[in-house]
């Protein structure tokens, strides 16, 4: 454990930024266009066969709601919040989500997670994305922030909505670097997600941050850690859990 690292400013940092990847855009698209009227003119004819008519088929019955959380795992001691780790050190995270603990959509779950890499993006890879914002490379360096975590213990009427904790970026002095989410396929930084629900299961995330070229970047950290539930209008501090990690290449 490293102690000597400042600490980063309260959570949230700078905006987040919100992009649309390229693919994404197409696949709004197209199911607009098959929706659309055609021209009159070169519509086909109809048909002089009757349609066959289909069979009635029995109607599914939906799956019934649970009563009782499902909960897989053991509960671990966590990192404690604020703490500042080497590189190679692993990070015990407790995440909570949703407000509402009896919410059919509430979980919380447990991982294990590791620091992996830090790579400067190539702005090639981000030509195709629709920022509202565009990236000057002359300004700015994205950096990929990827990551490890093994799910240890989960609860929650349903755990699908489980999934590996968002990592956020600091500079050298602590300050929040601005995050940029890209919906829909973006290769060059992809995350897993949590399949299975069960204990030991492992899967790398990529998460993508953004700072002036003149503040590199120092520490990656979760700031979900605190063992709280929140209040949608509770105001709070956040004490992320800390990765120190070497210079980006």
């Amino acid at each position: 454990m490293r102690s000597a690292a400042p600490t980063p400013a309260v959570l949230p940092g700078r905006p987040h930024r919100r992009a649309r990847s390229a693919l994404a855009a197409l696949l709004l698209v197209a199911p607009l266009a098959a929706c659309g009227g055609g021209d009159e003119e070169t519509a086909p004819a109809a048909s002089s066969t009757s349609p066959a008519t289909p069979s009635a088929s029995p109607t599914p019955r939906p799956e019934p709601t649970p009563t009782e959380p499902v909960e897989v795992g053991a509960r671990l001691e966590i990192t404690a919040p604020g703490a500042v780790l080497g590189a190679g050190d692993a990070a015990v995270i407790e995440m909570h989500n949703g407000f509402d603990p009896a919410g059919p959509a509430y979980s919380e779950a447990q991982v294990t997670s590791r620091f992996v890499s830090v790579t400067v993006a190539d702005p090639a890879d981000l030509a195709g994305v629709d920022l509202p914002t565009p990236i000057d490379p002359a300004t700015e360096t994205v950096y990929y922030v990827r990551t490890q975590h093994t799910l240890e213990w989960a609860r929650g009427l349903s755990l699908v909505s489980v999934s590996p904790p968002h990592v956020r970026a600091w500079d050298v002095d602590g300050a929040g670097a601005s995050d940029l989410l890209v919906f829909g396929a973006f290769p060059a930084c992809q995350s897993g997600r949590f399949t299975e629900h069960t204990p030991g299961e492992t899967v790398e995330a990529c998460d993508i941050a953004v700072l002036p070229s003149a503040q590199p970047l120092g520490y990656v950290g979760v700031p979900e850690n605190p063992q709280l539930t929140r209040d949608a209008h509770e105001q709070y501090e956040v004490q992320p859990v800390l990765w120190q990690v070497p210079a980006a290449g």
